[in-house]
């Protein structure tokens, strides 16, 4: 199917349908992930610019995820004598095969959903695009304006790199937003629910105290946190991922 008659398919807003054009950083990416020899899931595959690209660098094989059928079915006629299988379906309904690496320009309305529905596999690394302010939040340190949940979860995880920042004129249709490219290495560590919600209490009052950010969840009382000494009166804004993580043991204790 030429050129032309892909570009003439409406974008789904529905589906955060925005195109990289700029091939530059395509490469860039493709470059990133380093894929020659591997297993790629590529995430949102569209009309398979950047499916061409990595196809460039060898890898044993790719897995375009594309929940659009009028895509999916260009994905099929492009690569159809290529080491390419096409997915059609949400990334996130899917039961995924072994992969060694992940790439893709993703939709920013899901991108908490798809990076952590990634750690429950074992793979390489994640090269993805995503939303800029989303970006400087997973990388924040304490005490930074964007730092909090995202920030602690994304770097226990993960290792986070923001690879580079990625102006809005160059997506069709233009986006409202800036984007940024980032380089996740899986750390292998792992949050119980338990882990999971005292971050999320500690974060939805990260102005408060640790003590009074605990009592607005209504899950703990008063008895329970004094065993958090100093602690208690400090900001979870100002707290390293380290220093929560202690917390959450103390009180699992």
């Amino acid at each position: 199917m030429k050129e032309e008659k892909r570009r003439r398919f409406r974008r789904r807003k529905s589906l955060g349908q925005c195109f990289l054009e700029d091939r530059n950083i395509l490469r860039l990416e493709a470059r990133l992930a380093d894929v020659q020899g591997k297993k790629v899931l590529e995430i949102g595959a569209g009309d398979g610019r950047l499916t061409e690209v990595l196809l460039e660098q060898k890898p044993e094989k790719i897995f375009a995820v594309e929940r659009d059928p009028r895509y999916a079915d260009i994905l099929r006629q492009k690569f159809r004598d290529m080491p390419v299988e096409v997915m059609e379906e949400d990334f996130l309904n899917l039961e995924l095969p072994e992969f060694g690496v992940v790439v893709g320009n993703i939709p920013y309305y899901i991108s908490s959903d798809i990076i952590f529905s990634l750690t429950n596999y074992d793979f390489e690394r994640a090269v993805l695009m995503v939303q800029k302010e989303f970006a400087e939040k997973m990388v924040a340190k304490p005490g930074d304006r964007g730092y909090g949940r995202l920030s602690v979860t994304s770097q226990f995880y993960y290792d986070v790199e923001l690879e580079r920042r990625v102006l809005r004129h160059l997506f069709r249709p233009i986006p409202k937003v800036d984007s940024a490219i980032v380089v996740l290495s899986p750390t292998g560590r792992r949050l119980s629910q338990f882990q999971e919600n005292v971050i999320r209490y500690l974060f939805q009052h990260k102005n408060k105290t640790v003590r009074n950010a605990l009592l607005a969840s209504k899950v703990f009382v008063g008895e329970e946190l004094e065993k958090l000494g100093d602690y208690a009166g400090q900001r979870p804004r100002k707290l390293s991922k380290e220093q929560v993580l202690e917390i959450v043991d103390i009180l699992e204790s």
